[in-house]
């Protein structure tokens, strides 16, 4: 009888041996799955090779291996056991797992890259997160062996949910670390030697080390063993930015690696130089790491008169914008800390030069600080030490031709009267999200400017105004937070979703379309027993997410001034050093608590909006998110309270307190604000436990926070046909915005096609009784028409298209097909996607003709076109190129100053006017 396989992961293919294997033992719950089509040559030929190799391995004789490898040639091996080799014929032909008996359900977690295959990780945007790999593989592990330089907290942290699972099975775990320059972290080498399935050996040499590699070998009795060998210690840098090369290595095909890895590790465990780490005792380890420290010195202060790359780019699209598209009042969505300002600068910098120095300036804010740091960074950028004044607060300014003025200054002495509305050729509103505020709209209702420029970190309202009314409804250019950490601009966050213990479902919470603030109050704070049992979790979090509150500078959001004074108040009783800063103190009691928080003499201030805007605190090292945040705007502008960098800063902490929501509330905006922009799938993103999050970022949600989440995103997903009419019907009451294609999906972050593959624009508009039913006849056919067409992005042919529609609603098809002229046929396809002899159709006439009586199809597509050209990032722009005739495409070469284009005889070496390299342009 045949052994019985081990338990745990596989990615075998299933031949006649393994399948008898499987037959043999019914009590085993193998897991099946499928072998993509692609994968089958690969995979095949691996599986040839190994049994190849056997066979040849069992001959002793050179000469009769030849002479096998020749007839082998001829037709396939005869060995005596090939019959059992041979590949069996089934639907799910290869075996994924075998569940061991203590798992509830199947489907064990796996690794984003196969457990059979070795892979190199870059960091690039394509690979998972080094992370998510090693918690993924920790899980199936049978066996662990790790190797770094040192361990920090912050990276430990991200894995102690895979090393608790290890505790739990009992899973050895062997690692070796080193207390060199003191990098380590105490008390993370301290957690893990307190497992006690857990031992640590570590060399106390502090001024040189012979150990530089960095290792993780996860042995498995199925024989899919793996190990990651490169550059990454237990850091979270290490483990989760881009700059750490990595090599994945798997035993199905670089097994001699794990073999030599095995024997140096054996060497290494027994050396003298690593000695056996006592939890018990860790006054060592903690003296070694105490003397390898040294102060870090302090960074030097100094003004870039360059702007970065991505800044430049946003300066490129704002040229763009104006010159080609005309459009001269332009939002610009930067997020906190990314440099709105410098942007601003640099652009007026562009505007004042080609004015000969002749432009006046009018800057905007609501507050004198951001005024008198603006001032500064116009005077570095236009090298310019007297450039412009302040007038607000106690400032009075002497001129006003290039003035730094607060809003309530602007608004009391009615400066338009005074200067003039034509006065200022550039006006800068920072915080544009405020312009729909009436103290704002002298700015864009009493002024003649020649550009009006908004800065804003969130142009999502609090109140549903419409910040996009002002700026030609539409966002020129922006980096949102994901972006900006890609670019490493703003400090990373790890995110810990924890349960909370207090349950929102209830409709006594739910009150105008938002969290009741009273009733949240009402069970956040007092005596009884869910606000003890919610303190008791939220100090519980907070200890294990940051055992060490030594340099804890943190800032906890609450629902009511009442929760604030409360949580302050518990704190304070529970050894944390707290207060809380919140309106109605007296003004002078603000700055001595910002100053105590800097200083360490405060742990944490609790607030409910007044430090989301405005405050600048670079120190914070941990957010408290302990309400549900309505609003994505304050969450933002909270969370990125905490994500200025400042030195000895590694990354943010924040805890999010996640119980049962009530169904209207939508978790999934705050989340999808955290991930790139609709490149993956919400749900799949928390099933999978984000693996392509920003570099250095994180977030981890315990097991009820996840389930909870789940439940919220796909109780909106499954409630699409109930949640779109319910918003259709509210989206102009609660806007104030005309209800368009472009303003409904823009305001409810909806991705068009989406809502297209269900129904139609107008079948939607029905649905909310809003308009009659449309009665096209060609209605079912049309939704994928509709969803081509919100994919168009070329600014030509999105006008032409226009154009034509406009002639079909009228009944002019054959003007129509005139405008049409050579793309005539391709609009056809891009409308029925068929040949016409299929739909019987004879002619291009009968084409358009029958696209003519679907008059609410053509409605639809006028709005959903309106919103692709609001929407392409394709300039559109024709240089006058000779030797090419149109239409043509331009790219850049791998050589930035060098440009291919087809058709062209030579590559053009000089820039071309209007012509940008940091973009694809296809007319």
């Amino acid at each position: 009888m045949t052994s019985k396989p081990a338990f745990g992961m596989y990615d075998a293919l299933i031949d006649k041996h393994l399948q008898d294997v499987l037959r043999q033992y019914p009590e085993l719950r193998p897991v099946l799955g499928k072998l993509d089509a692609e994968e089958q040559p690969a995979r095949y030929a691996d599986f040839v090779a190994k049994v190849l190799e056997q066979v040849l391995r069992e001959e002793s004789d050179p000469e009769n291996r030849l002479a096998l490898c020749n007839l082998i040639l001829e037709q396939l091996s005869n060995s005596p056991d090939a019959d059992t080799k041979k590949l069996v014929s089934t639907k799910k032909s290869l075996l994924l797992e075998i569940t061991p008996p203590h798992y509830g359900t199947s489907h064990m977690p796996r690794p984003h890259t196969p457990v059979s295959e070795s892979s190199l990780f870059t960091g690039s945007p394509s690979d998972p997160q080094l992370v998510h790999e090693l918690a993924a593989e920790m899980r199936s592990a049978d066996g662990v062996d790790i190797l770094v330089s040192f361990i920090k907290w912050s990276g430990l942290r991200l894995l102690i949910p895979a090393f608790e699972d290890l505790r739990d099975r009992n899973i050895p775990v062997r690692l070796i670390t080193t207390s060199y320059m003191g990098a380590s972290d105490a008390p993370a080498i301290e957690w893990l030697a307190a497992l006690p399935n857990v031992n640590v050996r570590v060399s106390y040499d502090t001024e040189r080390t012979r150990l530089h590699a960095k290792a993780y070998h996860f042995r498995r009795d199925s024989g899919f063993s793996s190990a990651y060998i490169g550059s990454a210690n237990m850091s979270h840098a290490a483990i989760t930015s881009g700059l750490e090369w990595n090599l994945k290595v798997t035993a199905q095909d670089m097994a001699h690696i794990l073999e030599k890895f095995t024997a140096e590790f054996e060497t290494y465990w027994h050396s003298r130089e690593f000695v056996p780490f006592d939890p018990e005792d860790p006054a060592p380890l903690r003296s070694a790491i105490r003397r390898a420290r040294h102060a870090q010195p302090q960074s030097a202060v100094f003004f870039d008169l360059r702007p970065h790359p991505f800044q430049e780019r946003i300066l490129e699209t704002l040229e763009t914008e104006r010159e080609v598209r005309g459009l001269t009042r332009n939002l610009v969505v930067a997020a906190t800390g990314t440099g709105k300002t410098v942007i601003a600068a640099f652009d007026f910098q562009r505007f004042y030069e080609r004015k000969k120095r002749q432009a006046r300036l009018l800057f905007v804010a609501h507050r004198v600080e951001i005024l008198t740091k603006a001032q500064e960074t116009f005077r570095n950028v236009l090298r310019d030490a007297g450039f412009g004044d302040v007038l607000g607060g106690t400032y009075q300014a002497e001129r006003f031709d290039h003035l730094f003025c607060t809003v309530s200054m602007l608004t009391s002495r009615r400066l338009w009267n005074q200067v003039g509305p034509g006065f200022y050729d550039f006006i800068i509103i920072d915080e544009a999200h405020h312009g729909t505020a009436s103290s704002y709209r002298p700015v864009f209702e009493e002024f003649s400017p020649e550009i009006i420029l908004g800065l804003t970190a969130t142009p999502e309202r609090m109140d549903g105004g419409n910040v996009l009314a002002d700026f030609d409804n539409r966002f020129t250019a922006e980096i949102r937070l994901p972006e900006a950490l890609e670019e490493k601009l703003l400090c990373p966050f790890h995110y810990f979703g924890v349960t909370d213990p207090v349950s929102l479902s209830d409709d006594r919470f739910w009150k105008n379309g938002q969290y009741d603030t009273h009733e949240l109050e009402k069970v956040y704070t007092g005596n009884h027993i869910q606000a003890r049992q919610r303190l008791d979790a939220i100090l519980s979090a907070l200890h294990r997410y940051e055992p060490d509150m030594e340099g804890v500078k943190g800032i906890g959001f609450c629902v009511s001034i009442e929760h604030a004074e409360y949580m302050a108040e518990m704190f304070h009783k529970h050894g944390l050093a707290s207060a809380a800063y919140v309106s109605g103190n007296h003004p002078g009691h603000y700055e001595p608590l910002l100053n105590q928080l800097k200083s360490g003499q405060l742990k944490f201030l609790f607030t409910v909006d007044k430090l989301s805007e405005g405050v600048d605190l670079p120190d914070i090292n941990i957010v408290l998110f302990l309400r549900p945040t309505r609003s994505l705007t304050v969450f933002l502008q909270q969370l990125g309270r905490g994500l200025r960098h400042s030195p000895g800063k590694d990354c943010l902490t924040v805890l999010d307190f996640v119980g049962q929501a009530h169904r209207k509330y939508r978790i999934d905006t705050k989340i999808k604000a955290l991930l790139p922009k609709h490149r993956f799938s919400i749900d799949r993103e928390v099933e999978q436990d984000f693996p392509h999050l920003p570099p250095g970022c994180a977030i981890q949600l315990d097991r009820l926070s996840r389930r909870h989440v789940l439940e919220n995103i796909r109780e909106n997903l499954k409630n699409l046909a109930v949640q779109v009419p319910e918003r259709l019907r509210a989206f102009s009451h609660e806007t104030g915005q005309p209800l368009t294609f472009g303003n409904f999906i823009r305001h409810h972050d909806y991705e068009p096609e989406r809502l297209l593959i269900r129904e139609t624009w107008s079948t939607w508009k029905a649905k909310a009784r809003l308009t009659e039913f449309p009665s096209d006849p060609d209605i079912t056919r049309m939704k994928n028409a509709l969803i081509r067409l919100a994919l168009t992005n070329g600014p030509a042919e999105i006008a032409r298209l226009q154009e034509i529609v406009g002639l079909l609603k009228t009944q002019q098809v054959d003007r129509a097909i005139s405008a049409a002229g050579n793309t005539a046929i391709m609009i056809h396809y891009r409308i029925w996607a068929e040949r016409g002899n299929t739909l019987g159709m004879n002619s291009l006439r009968e084409s358009f003709d029958r696209l003519s009586r679907n008059p609410a199809t053509l409605s639809d597509i006028e709005e959903i076109l309106a919103w692709a050209e609001s929407e392409t990032p394709v300039a559109g722009i024709r240089p006058d190129l000779p030797l090419l005739p149109a239409p043509w495409s331009f790219m850049p070469n791998t050589d930035s100053k060098t440009f291919w284009l087809p058709w062209a005889r030579q590559p053009l070496k000089q820039p071309v006017k209007g012509v940008s390299a940091s973009f694809i342009c296809r007319i």
